[in-house]
C-alpha cells in the first residue's frame, strides 16, 4: 500500500550504508531494513497496520512505514517532522522479516 510522497524517515540510530547486514535469528545473515516501530511490532501482534514507502525509490527494501505514520506523514506536509517524527521509532529489520511484514500488511 503505496500512498506516501517521496521524503523518507531517518533513523538516528543506525546510519545506514550499501551493503549492511544484519544477523536475523530467524533468517541470519540479510539485508538491513528500516521500518517505523508500529510495522516492526506487526510481525509479533500479528496485526496488519499498513504498508507504505517512497513512490519513486527505487531501493529493493526502502524505508517502510505503517497507516497511522502515513497519516502523521501527510498532516506534517510530507516532512517528518514533529508529531511524524516524534511517532516513528525507526527499528532495523532483517530483509526476512521486512518482507513478512509487507506479507501481513498487503494480504500477499
Amino acid at each position: 500500500m503505496n500512498g506516501s510522497r517521496n521524503k523518507q524517515p531517518t533513523s538516528r540510530d543506525a546510519p545506514r550504508g550499501p551493503g549492511e547486514t544484519v544477523d536475523c535469528g530467524e533468517h541470519g545473515p540479510q539485508p538491513e531494513t528500516f521500518v517505523c516501530q508500529h510495522v516492526a511490532h506487526s510481525l509479533v501482534s500479528r496485526e496488519p497496520v499498513g504498508f507504505h514507502w517512497p513512490e519513486d525509490s527505487d531501493q529493493q527494501f526502502p524505508d517502510a512505514w505503517c497507516s497511522e505514520c502515513d497519516e502523521r506523514h501527510q498532516r506534517s506536509g510530507y516532512e517528518w517532522t514533529g508529531e511524524a517524527a516524534d511517532n516513528l521509532g525507526a527499528k532495523v529489520l532483517c530483509a526476512g522479516c521486512y518482507l513478512e511484514a509487507r506479507k501481513l500488511a498487503l494480504g500477499e
